[in-house]
């Protein structure tokens, strides 16, 4: 009798942990059913739960920010778990579902903050692993960014000089004239007359730091579309391209064998080996030419 109850035990124990990560998630549980996190004076809050355990891992949360408005985003979650050495996370993803934050696996981060933020911007809160459970609030604050405009010179008031005494003009000898021009260059045509020198040649263009917009997995490799091409920053196929790290102007480690696949007239594709969560936390890449 004893032995048959704990093999029940056991079984129903095994069952739970087999759980679809899925069976209780509603329409929130898709970006295309996100719940909208309403902005009132420049803050709003989202409480909800996520239970891997429970069959509704993933929430995702919506923010539209003002129209028209640019400024700093702040996102800050807390959460209560069940029991001790639980916990959750969150991800965001701008309009066109590019990363612009993405929570470490091991220890996720809290709070972030999203500078010179515009549009819509969309959050993953979900459980990492299959035995994370917690009830959470999810806090949004937007501030706005006025954009002072062109400095204005004429606006500022500028007082009179010191009046100064004045200075005797010295006589001034009339100055010879000047040499004859030199005598014009041969016809390179051979025809005796003058002819007209080749211009110089054009500058070399200067290195450009582009911005991820989107990114495709192609085998083990990247294919990242960033937002500038040949019209609009004068990209050509042969430049090399590296992926910065953050928002500095160092490399990123691997970044460096990035190659320019395709340039259009606005956008430039390169191949790279990293990851999507790579990509996502280091969006800006440096192209240089050859």
């Amino acid at each position: 009798m004893r032995k048959w109850l704990l093999v029940t035990v056991v079984g129903a124990s095994a069952c739970a942990n087999n759980v679809s990560m899925t069976r209780q998630t509603g329409p929130d549980g898709s970006q295309k059913g996100a719940k909208p996190i309403v902005l009132q004076e420049g803050t709003g809050t989202a409480k909800d739960i996520v239970t891997y355990p429970g069959g509704d891992r993933v929430d995702w949360k919506v923010i539209e920010l003002p129209e028209g408005k640019k400024g700093k985003l702040d996102l800050t979650m807390t959460y209560s778990t069940p029991r001790p050495g639980l916990r959750v996370a969150f991800d965001v993803f701008d309009q066109w579902n590019v990363p612009v934050f993405v929570a470490s696996a091991k220890r996720p981060q809290r709070a972030t903050t999203i500078e010179k933020a515009k549009g819509k911007y969309y959050v993953r809160v979900y459980a990492p692993r299959r035995t994370d459970a917690a009830t959470y609030k999810l806090k949004a604050e937007f501030h706005e960014q006025i954009d002072p405009g062109p400095f204005c010179y004429t606006c500022v008031a500028v007082n009179d000089p010191p009046k100064l005494p004045e200075v005797p003009e010295p006589d001034v000898a009339t100055p010879p004239p000047p040499p004859p021009p030199p005598p014009p260059p041969p016809d390179p045509n051979g025809t005796g007359g003058t002819g007209t020198p080749p211009p110089p040649p054009p500058p070399p263009s200067k290195p450009v730091v582009l911005r991820v917009l989107k990114v495709a997995v192609d085998g083990d490799m990247l294919e990242v579309t960033l937002g500038g091409g040949a019209e609009t920053s004068g990209i050509g196929k042969d430049w090399r391209a590296t992926v910065l790290q953050g928002e500095s102007d160092k490399p990123l480690a691997g970044g460096g064998g990035a190659t320019v696949v395709r340039v259009n007239k606005t956008t430039t594709v390169i191949r790279v080996k990293l990851t999507s969560n790579q990509i996502g936390a280091n969006p800006n890449v440096r192209l240089a030419p050859p």
